[in-house]
């Protein structure tokens, strides 16, 4: 379901695809074993409950200042974000969660099994959800090559994580909306949830590609030393 009001289009319901046995694969479980059958014992239940959720807002970059960008005039200040936005006019910062009901689950915690089953189907739903947004945000908006930028991914001075806070109030109601909210160290409830500005752009650009954290399960792209180095 999308519902759209003043250029905020909220998503719910994000529709998203479990294979168990290719899950299993990855998370290296033996078909047939009493592991496989927990396994899938949760997709089950996570195909009933998940309700992956997102919050994007269209918006104009009003000026670039050196380091500093203002975008509907909330300033964010990054070397990196003001390069890639030089000749973008419009962006969409968006909150994207693999949904509280996921979250909210009760689990018995102390089934470590369990729980590192739950985390992995979370983080897959995740990433189906990363699609579908990525997808329907160029759809609707008539893009060929849409990246983004998150606060805090990468090296953190790449792009600040405290810049959370302005990016919420940018896109504005998260909270009532798709249940995402930001802590005090401004990482954000649910965990499993991204936040960050897409754009348009020519060339390729992921967060990885400026990260000096070396074996990162969650890697999309290699480490890029020449673009790193441009932003000392």
């Amino acid at each position: 379901m999308v519902e759209r009001e003043k250029n905020i289009s909220v998503l719910k319901g994000i529709p998203f695809d479990i294979d168990a046995a290719s899950l299993g694969e990855s998370l290296r479980i033996r078909a047939g074993s009493e592991e496989e059958a927990t396994l899938k014992e949760l997709v089950e239940c996570a195909r009933k409950i998940a309700n992956p959720k997102a919050i994007y807002r269209t918006c104009f970059v009003n000026c670039i200042n050196g380091d500093e960008v203002t975008i509907e005039g909330v300033r964010f200040k990054s070397r990196l974000l003001s390069e890639k936005l030089h000749s973008v006019g419009r962006v969409f910062p968006f909150v994207l969660t693999s949904g509280r009901e996921l979250d909210d689950y009760r689990l018995d915690r102390t089934d470590f099994f369990k729980v590192f089953l739950w985390d992995s189907l979370m983080e897959h739903i995740l990433r189906e959800a990363t699609g579908f947004l990525r997808r329907e945000i160029s759809r609707n908006n008539l893009i060929e090559n849409l990246v983004w930028m998150s606060p805090g991914s990468g090296d953190a001075e790449i792009w600040p994580l405290q810049q959370q806070k302005e990016l919420f109030s940018l896109i504005g109601t998260v909270k009532q909306e798709i249940g995402v909210e930001l802590k005090e160290s401004f990482l954000m409830i649910p965990t499993k949830s991204i936040s960050g500005i897409a754009f348009q752009s020519e060339k390729d650009y992921r967060s990885c590609m400026v990260c000096r954290r070396a074996n990162c399960h969650y890697r999309s792209a290699p480490f890029d030393r020449k673009l790193r180095d441009s932003l000392e």
